[in-house]
């Protein structure tokens, strides 16, 4: 297809999209946000996304339950579906239709500063309804808003005419220009809360961890002699929007404690609804150096090599275990381990490769869900030798069948605690060997081979719950033995259990009060 053909066939598209979307504005506020919740329904079946805002859940939330942080995903996905819909809303519909369903506070600090003649930096942060809250905060203030083009003319046009239905835009301009905008009385909504890599930027605390922050806000303000306004904007339960100008801020000329204070700000206003913010971003993309991602690491790909290279490795290292006169389990130089399988098929059936796929996925979910297992690096097939092998780093775990005797009754106890973090993390080990498991230095206990474990969306009901722990503690052989260090295991899976339960109870007291 020629462009010629292909910017017509956009230019007719999108036109008949965005002429739907005209159609779409005339229905009934309540009507459109129906529709956008239902939409929701559908991005929640996203995988990538979702993971993305479990991650981000699971990092700014510690202290809640799985089940809580489950929840609250699911309503970030239908506050996620609203914003779409509002699209219409925010850019094609009569103003006075939106009036009865906004409420505005704090325009006597937008007075007090517009009356000095000076620019005003308004401090924002992204939210599911952001286009919305534009909108109506355009009513009332007056200020331009960043606005990145999109690399489509033809739909960034209908984007530009849409947004400047009710504001003005401003393109990601150099940061002396936009001092000159504030210089000259203008207003600007800068949203300084997403991931924009290590320049310009410092690690301030955001939701209690380090977070790449932009330290562009306190160099704008000096530049452009401007005021700086904070915004909060959420909607509440019966769609209601609500826009509260704060009061103003002075910063300090100090990047980390001026980018601390936004991100305090920010974290109060996100709270008012921390369903609304925009979770699906990968905020904490940049960590400082060390620290591992927080995000779902897709498990490697299996390549193919030739003989050469899968022999040379095996013989390179230190062998310490052989099969079939062949080794089997490898040390390399740099401290990693090779581990060989040799390939069995039945009926057609690459048995495994099935299993190894299995049990990398499985590895993949285990440390997103925030438990130590291996981390394969390399997954390779050499089809001369008919064998697998996976590189993985070791680990300086001690396997639970080498615990000293004096040791086991303070191990009942941390596997206890950790079979009850699994399974109200949604894992269920189903069936596990004793060899699987090693303790690391720091006492937290390490799953070698997860590859019969299933995850579930919530935590595990009890008769699942009942049947893994039987399964575990015949497993176990101390455990099984021992009936001290069964009964501690027992008593601290059950406060584990009942410190969850409490922790759901609290947080649902405060929405049950205030039912009717």
């Amino acid at each position: 297809m020629s462009k010629a053909k292909a910017s017509l066939t956009s230019r007719i598209s999108l036109g008949f999209a965005f002429g739907l979307l005209k159609l779409f504005a005339k229905l009934p506020y309540p009507v459109v946000v129906a529709s956008g919740r239902l939409l929701g329904r559908l991005l929640y079946r996203i995988k990538s996304r979702r993971l993305i805002v479990e991650a981000n859940l699971r990092y700014c939330f510690p202290n809640q339950s799985f089940d809580q942080r489950q929840a609250l995903a699911k309503r970030h996905f239908l506050s996620l579906g609203e914003g779409f819909a509002e699209l219409a809303l925010a850019w094609y519909k009569p103003f006075h239709k939106l009036k009865k369903y906004h409420r505005i506070k704090g325009l006597e600090h937008y007075q007090k500063a517009k009356d000095s003649n000076q620019g005003i930096l308004f401090l924002g942060y992204h939210t599911t309804s952001l286009e919305l809250a534009g909108a109506v905060m355009a009513n009332y203030l007056d200020f331009a808003a960043f606005y990145r083009p999109n690399k489509n003319p033809v739909l960034d046009k209908h984007i530009q005419q849409g947004r400047n239905n009710r504001s003005k835009t401003m393109g990601r301009n150099d940061i002396r220009s936009i001092g000159k905008w504030l210089k000259s009385g203008e207003g600007l909504w800068l949203m300084p809360d997403q991931d924009m890599g290590r320049h310009s930027t410092v690690f301030a605390p955001f939701f209690g961890n380090p977070a790449c922050t932009l330290n562009s806000p306190p160099r704008i303000t000096k530049l452009g002699k401007a005021k700086v306004l904070p915004v909060c904007y959420y909607k509440d339960d019966k769609g209601i929007m609500t826009i509260e100008v704060l009061p103003e801020i002075e910063f300090t000329g100090d990047d980390q404690i001026d980018c601390t204070m936004i991100n305090k700000i920010l974290e109060a206003c996100i709270m008012q609804a921390p369903e609304q913010y925009y979770w699906v971003h990968r905020r904490f993309k940049t960590l400082p150096q060390g620290q591992r991602s927080i995000y779902f690491q897709k498990p490697p790909k299996l390549k193919s090599i030739d003989s050469k290279l899968h022999d040379g490795a095996l013989y390179s290292g230190d062998i310490l275990s052989q099969s079939a006169g062949m080794p089997k389990l490898v040390r390399t130089i740099d401290g990693q381990l090779l581990n060989v399988f040799h390939r069995q098929t039945s009926l057609g059936v690459d048995i495994t490769r099935k299993e190894l796929e299995s049990m990398l996925k499985n590895c993949a979910q285990l440390t997103f869900r925030g438990f130590y297992t291996i981390t394969p690096q390399e997954f390779t097939y050499c089809a001369e030798r008919h064998a697998y092998m996976l590189r993985y780093q070791e680990t300086p775990g001690v396997a639970l069948h080498h615990i000293p005797h004096s040791r086991r009754q303070p191990t009942a106890i941390i596997l206890g605690s950790w079979l009850a973090h699994l399974h109200n993390e949604g894992v269920r080990l189903c069936a596990i060997r004793e060899t699987n498991i090693e303790l690391l230095p720091n006492g937290s206990p390490i799953l070698l081979n997860p590859r019969q474990c299933k995850f579930y969306d919530s935590g595990l009901k009890e008769s699942l719950r009942k049947k893994d722990i039987a399964m575990f503690i015949d497993s176990i052989g101390f455990l099984n033995a021992d009936d001290t260090s069964r009964k501690l295991f027992h008593e601290q899976y059950r406060l584990n259990r009942l410190n969850q339960l409490r922790s759901e109870d609290q947080d649902a007291a405060p929405s049950e009060s205030q039912s009717p």
